[in-house]
């Protein structure tokens, strides 16, 4: 996967309104896309191993409205598990471009 390029496995689409997004897939090196409604909900790279290691949020539940959209979270290897680091980061568009299909 280049930096701000097409992911070299591809994009997914993913059309759902009950499943999220898998930590881990087949396809390596690549970007699934979650739409529900019609609308992208979120995007998530997969590396070389197809194991998560970023993901973008477009919208989702914010009670407290303190959320910014678009926001990216990174996922870490920590004692075998794949985790979500709950602190949202500004999309890395350099890294991470959403915007190619």
């Amino acid at each position: 996967m280049g930096a701000g390029g097409l992911p070299s496995g591809g994009v997914l689409k993913v059309d759902s309104e009950h499943k999220g997004l898998l930590k881990k897939v087949e396809h390596i090196n690549s970007r699934y896309d979650l739409y529900v409604d019609g609308r992208r909900k979120q995007s998530r790279w997969y590396d070389s191993n197809g194991v998560v290691v970023r993901n973008r949020d477009y919208f989702h539940s914010d009670p407290k409205g303190d959320h910014k959209f678009p926001h990216d979270h990174r996922w870490e290897q920590v004692n075998g598990n794949t985790v979500r680091i709950s602190t949202n980061l500004d999309p890395d568009y350099e890294h991470y471009n959403s915007d190619e299909v």
